[in-house]
């Protein structure tokens, strides 16, 4: 063999070695799933199951027992997520992150996303294929572990990483049941703030209320214009919104206020854990500046009012 030949015979097995190398290094985004989805399986002893050899792992954690649900119905949903490093965990459940009512359909990119180009809603693919076949009544959970192929991708989002596979934790709440289900966690929220349901009173509605100080006066009707201080939170008891002096009218005021500041004089203070339906209901409030969601949907909120001075 001249030495030419040997030269390019080397550089070819030379080539091929280094290309192999590459190859073996390399993996697409479907085994980085799947090898990070399995890891995460056995490292945290989880029982679940691929649905149908689509990389999506589940189990259903709660059979329902409301009525048959479909992908296309509105149902309010309460959920948990972190991906699988650990880089985001949003467990908290009265927080905006949380809580969904939409089309289940559009979970959990929601309704804005569905027209738009390339929108991952245009698909039956990701979660869609086990809300749509697994999920059948409402009152039921179910877990889905999903990979980042069918997630958010590689651009990620501001919170969750690029390629990054996701634990959710679904729960599928029946509409007729929101009431109960809201008023139960009050009495929850109550007992993790020392006190006693029955250390409030609770109307018809479902409001629970304490007056703190009754104030001197006359008590507010549905005409008054009064000056107050106020401190909102969610029911995890973080402060969501506070304001030191507000001027409002009785008459534009959410129903739960209207309903039960009548109940105080100026100087008057008063606390209100205040069911959605009282409050801002199924549809929550957005920011009138940002367009983001500001209260969550079918959100429970703790409001402390002291009213400074009426202004009839």
């Amino acid at each position: 063999m001249n030495n030419n030949l040997k030269y390019y015979t080397f550089a070819f097995l030379a080539l091929l070695f280094f290309s192999a190398c590459d190859k073996k290094e390399y993996q697409t985004i479907v085994e980085l799933d799947n090898s990070n989805i399995q890891d995460y399986i056995q490292k945290n002893g989880i029982s679940v199951e691929e649905y149908e050899n689509t990389g999506i792992y589940y189990s259903v954690v709660e059979e329902g027992t409301g009525p048959v649900i479909d992908y296309a119905d509105k149902i309010p949903l309460v959920f948990t997520l972190k991906t699988l490093d650990g880089t985001y965990n949003s467990v908290d459940t009265f927080s905006a992150a949380n809580r969904y009512y939409d089309f289940l359909g559009y979970f959990p990119y929601g309704s804005a996303s569905a027209n738009a180009p390339g929108s991952p809603l245009d698909q039956e693919t990701g979660m869609k294929v086990i809300l749509k076949n697994v999920l059948k009544n409402a009152n039921g959970k179910v877990r889905i572990i999903v990979p980042s192929r069918l997630a958010y991708g590689r651009n990620g989002t501001k919170l969750i990483p690029s390629n990054a596979s996701i634990d959710y934790l679904i729960h599928a709440i029946d509409p007729e049941n929101i009431p109960a289900y809201e008023d139960e966690s009050i009495r929850k929220y109550i007992a993790s703030l020392g006190f006693q349901p029955s250390d409030f009173e609770k109307t018809s509605t479902g409001i629970y209320y304490k007056v703190d100080a009754l104030g001197t006066g006359e008590f507010l009707n549905e005409n008054t214009n009064f000056q107050a201080a106020y401190d909102l939170k969610f029911l995890d008891g973080a402060s969501f919104q506070k304001a030191d002096s507000a001027t409002f009218n009785l008459k534009e005021v959410i129903p739960a206020w209207r309903e039960v500041m009548p109940k105080v004089k100026e100087s008057g203070k008063i606390r209100m854990l205040i069911p959605s339906a009282q409050a801002y209901g199924f549809e929550g409030r957005k920011d009138q500046n940002t367009g983001a969601v500001a209260i969550p949907p079918f959100a429970s909120l703790d409001y402390e009012v002291e009213v400074i001075k009426v202004r009839n």
